[in-house]
This record gives structure tokens, C-alpha cells and sequence, in this order.
């Protein structure tokens, strides 16, 4: 009885909606043009003020310039912390930030200048203060007031085989214990060592750590404690076109992907930008500190320079293999929607074990190759469209599980370079 009620509810309510819509179409139609107009710029003045209040509103929640400012030069002038960079920060007053950047309150983005010369961008990590319930470990806790400093070597290969699994980092720890001595005396002192951890805590700054050497990655300009600055390299995203998220919802998705081709480059530059990519995912793919992973392969990640040279924008879903590992292998299962850990990193579940796997289902070429798809099928030269289209299809269906993967990857990374480089060396030549 109660399902028939609701039932003959719900139609009655469907009638009224009907006639309501034939009402108010009828009346808009016999509405004089003027009205019309009026109306319409009405809900424009309304969606534009309802906007404006948004984008302040969310401005004071995702903005705390101040706020990071007083936490760290507060814990720097008593001593807690240190870094090449926090007298110009809190003393000297020479770095100036102009723009804020932010998608989340507590991880803070400012754009600035360091010294009124030099590009930069500030991020400050506020994690700790929102309760969030993640166990995180507390910044500057560690290492312990009167460690010793092969105490803390031993803190940094531990750190480096846990992340980067078993194997000779000792160039890498090299590189931190010279990252965190910025007086150059070949001693770190406790403020330093409890600055260059809290710093490796961070995982993209750990990544740009290990990827100093790349050209595909911004460079590290310095920090004050677990604030870090990197260069600011003028870039344009992949999709050149940033809408509002308020007329993006209004944009059905065809029209939005049209949008995004007509601000690209010429083909020759997307395909050098392609190359770049290319080349990025080979240096992650078996570097000297073993494979990493990108979790998020979205083309709001990937950026160009004004010479089309490709830098990644973002490198927070930048992850080791081993971590991902650990991760996945620690989650029990039923199906293998339990093993997902982003869209772009899953892995299979073991359900004997009731385990993930811990083996990645896509290699990072495949994600890649997603993303490039219809980039590079756009305006593409017809004498290599099919070529190309065949090779982009192959690379896009590539798994970990496939028999001989290491060898296939390489071949359809080395055929995608050397087709997208011929084709533009053509260009270059004529």
C-alpha cells in the first residue's frame, strides 16, 4: 500500500512538473523581446555575483599568506629551523609574493619574486594544523636532541631503502646531507637536520630531490624549514584554455573538448612537447633510484615553456614503486575495485589471499599515451596518421601483465620518439 502511495505521488508530481515546463514555455514565448533580454541579463548579474562571492569566500579559506609566514619565521627566529632561504623570508623581507596559487588549505601556493630578480614559487605545508585524520608525523620532532651524525645518516638510509627499496643511495644521501648543510661548514647541525627532514616527509620535494638532474622538472631554489621555493618557469598548460569551474559546468563536454584543441600550438611543437613527455616517462621508468609512478596523468599536470620545451607542473602524484607497493600490498580485498588507489594507480586483488597484488596494472606510457591521444591525432600529418593513430592505440592498451612488457615498452617508447622527431626534424629541415 505504502509503494502504491508513493508510486501515484511521484506521477502526480511528474504531471505538475510537465505542465509547469509547458507553462512557462508558453509565457516565455509570448514574453516581449525586451523582458527577455532583461531576464537574461538578470541571471548573468546573478551567476557573476554568486561567482565573485564564491571566489572570495574561497580566497580567505585557501589563502593564509600570513598564516604561514608567522608559523615559520616564529619557529626559525627561535631556532627550531633553518634554510639558505629564511632570512630573505623573515628578515630581510625580500622575498615578495604576489599571487595565490592554493587548492587546499593546507597545502599553501604563492607566486613571487626572490630578491625583486628571480621568479619563484613558495610552498608551505599546513597539514599538520587541520585534523584531518591522516597519522602524520609531526613536523621537526625528529632526529632527537642530542643525536649524533651518523645517527642521522643512519635516519636517511633507512628513510632511502624504505622508499627507494634496497640498493647504493649513497650519492642521493650525499645530496641531502649537502642540501641541509647551507653554511657549507660540513656539519649539520640539529636545526638543519630536523629542516631536511621534515622536507623528505614532503613527497614532492622529495621527488624533485631525486629528479634535481631532469630538465623536464622545476629546480629548487631553497627553503626555511619544511617551506621550500622552486624556480617559477613561465609555462602554458597542455590545453592552453583555463575556464571557470562556473560556465564549465554549463559546457557540454564535446564543446569543451573543442575548446581545449583550438588553444593548442601547430603540430610540429605539440609533438616536440610529446618528445619531452616521452622522454620523462623514460627517465622514471627505470632510473638509477628505481621506477616511479604517476597517480594523477592528467593534462592539467603536464605544462610547456615558451620554447615548447616540456616541465611537469606538478609532481605531488609522483610516487616510488616501493611505496605504492607497500601501500597496495597492506589493503585487503574482495575485488579489484578495493585495490584502486587513484584512477590512475590500482592493482589487482589476489582474492585467495584476500591481498592486492601491489603490481600496477598500467605502466606509466599507457596513461601517457591517453593524454596524448587526441592531442596528437589533431591536425596530425596525414603521410603518418595512420602510423601514429596504430602506435597511440598499441601504447594505450598496454598493461604490466603482459607477456615481455619491459621489451614492448621500450619499442613503442622508441617508435613514438622516432616518429615524432622525424616528423619534426622534416619540419625544421624545409
Amino acid at each position: 500500500m505504502y509503494c502504491t502511495m508513493s508510486v501515484g505521488l511521484t506521477a502526480r508530481m511528474l504531471r505538475w512538473l510537465r505542465r509547469m515546463n509547458l507553462v512557462l514555455s508558453i509565457r516565455w514565448a509570448r514574453m516581449p523581446m525586451k523582458i527577455k533580454t532583461l531576464v537574461v541579463i538578470w541571471l548573468v548579474i546573478f551567476i557573476g555575483s554568486w561567482a565573485v562571492y564564491f571566489k572570495y569566500s574561497s580566497y580567505t579559506e585557501l589563502c593564509r599568506e600570513d598564516a604561514c609566514r608567522a608559523i615559520i619565521c616564529d619557529r626559525y627566529h627561535k631556532g627550531i629551523i633553518t634554510g639558505p632561504l629564511c632570512p630573505a623570508l623573515c628578515d630581510d623581507h625580500t622575498i615578495t609574493l604576489n599571487q595565490c596559487l592554493s587548492s587546499h588549505p593546507a597545502n599553501q601556493v604563492y607566486q613571487g619574486w626572490l630578491h625583486g630578480a628571480k621568479q619563484i614559487i613558495m610552498k608551505c605545508n599546513l597539514a599538520p594544523i587541520f585534523h584531518d585524520g591522516i597519522d602524520r608525523e609531526m613536523p621537526y620532532e625528529r632526529p632527537e636532541k642530542g643525536s649524533s651524525m651518523d645517527d642521522f645518516r643512519e635516519m636517511l638510509q633507512d628513510f632511502l631503502e624504505r622508499n627507494l627499496g634496497k640498493g647504493e643511495h649513497n650519492a642521493l644521501q650525499t645530496r641531502i646531507l649537502n642540501a641541509a648543510d647551507i653554511n657549507n661548514d660540513g656539519k649539520v647541525t640539529l636545526a638543519e637536520a630536523k629542516s631536511i627532514w621534515a622536507l623528505l616527509q614532503v613527497n614532492e620535494f622529495f621527488m624533485m630531490m631525486i629528479l634535481q638532474d631532469s630538465e623536464h622538472t622545476p629546480k629548487l631554489e631553497g627553503f626555511c624549514g619544511d617551506t621550500y621555493f622552486v624556480q617559477r618557469v613561465d609555462t602554458n598548460r597542455l590545453y592552453g584554455i583555463h575556464i571557470p569551474w562556473v560556465f564549465e559546468i554549463f559546457l557540454p563536454t564535446s564543446y569543451r573538448q573543442a575548446m581545449d584543441q583550438w588553444f593548442t600550438p601547430s603540430w610540429p611543437k605539440k609533438a616536440k612537447i610529446a618528445v619531452g613527455l616521452l622522454e620523462f616517462v623514460e627517465e622514471i621508468f627505470d632510473s638509477s633510484h628505481g621506477t616511479f609512478h604517476m597517480c594523477k596523468t592528467s593534462h592539467t599536470n603536464i605544462g610547456y615553456t615558451n620554447k615548447h620545451d616540456l616541465k611537469m607542473i606538478d609532481l605531488r602524484n609522483l610516487y616510488p614503486a616501493e611505496v605504492l607497493k607497500e601501500t597496495l600490498t597492506e589493503k585487503t580485498c574482495s575485488k579489484n575495485s578495493d585495490c584502486e588507489l587513484t584512477e590512475d594507480c590500482s592493482s589487482m586483488c589476489d582474492e585467495t589471499a584476500s591481498r592486492c597484488t601491489g603490481e600496477l596494472v598500467q605502466p606509466n606510457l599507457s596513461k601517457i599515451c591517453v593524454v596524448l591521444h587526441d592531442y596528437l591525432l589533431k591536425e596530425v600529418p596525414a603521410g603518418i596518421k595512420d602510423e601514429l593513430t596504430a602506435l597511440l592505440d598499441k601504447c594505450s592498451r598496454l598493461t604490466t601483465n603482459t607477456e615481455d612488457m619491459q621489451v614492448h615498452h621500450s619499442l613503442i617508447l622508441n617508435n613514438l620518439k622516432s616518429l615524432l622527431w622525424k616528423q619534426i626534424s622534416d619540419v625544421q629541415d624545409s
